[in-house]
């Protein structure tokens, strides 16, 4: 008798393998057509549709226009990783990352989930905006590099985004 289920993969790769293969997500073209490329107006706006999940609404088309600009600031690091400025923590990092993907992996919600579960296999959230910016800096970027390696950053931001999402459904029925 089996009581409960078991996903085996004893690799990193075969485990990011795995959880990759079941992310879908949503104009998922719009992040692909627009990633590593010279930010342009449409490119922006494609890639933040595209983390919104859907088109932006007014107040957030001003927010992505007024926070977000084609050409980045000096210290961006400073400016987007610091919760006294302006802009959400999962859109300041986003940005970063559609500046440079290889240098800043996606971090939300459910990446959040996947790196704690995997760390201490508890299922947590995120947090407030000042906790959230420590934790990537301090822990979420750390934990990829040292995981994950040279594994494709795509492949892990997928695969985390799958099974961070799988554990918050998961977490409903435990």
């Amino acid at each position: 008798m089996y009581l409960c289920f078991h996903i085996k993969t004893n690799t990193l790769e075969k485990f990011i393998t795995h959880w990759a293969s079941k992310y879908n997500y949503k104009s998922e073209y719009k992040y692909d057509n627009n990633i590593r490329k010279k930010l342009t107006e449409k490119r922006r706006r494609e890639l933040f549709e595209w983390k919104n999940g859907s088109r932006l609404s007014l107040a957030k088309s001003k927010s992505v226009n007024k926070n977000y600009p084609f050409t980045p600031c000096r210290n961006i690091e400073e400016r987007y990783l610091n919760h006294k400025n302006p802009g959400g923590a999962i859109w300041n990092i986003f940005y970063l990352h559609c500046l440079k993907p290889s240098k800043w992996p996606m971090y939300d919600q459910h990446t959040h989930r996947a790196m704690m579960y995997i760390k201490n296999g508890q299922i947590s959230e995120i947090g407030n905006k000042q906790k959230a910016y420590k934790i990537y800096r301090k822990e979420y970027i750390p934990f990829i590099k040292k995981c994950f390696g040279d594994i494709e950053q795509r492949n892990i931001d997928k695969a985390l985004f799958a099974f961070g999402k799988f554990l918050k459904t998961a977490s409903k029925y435990i």
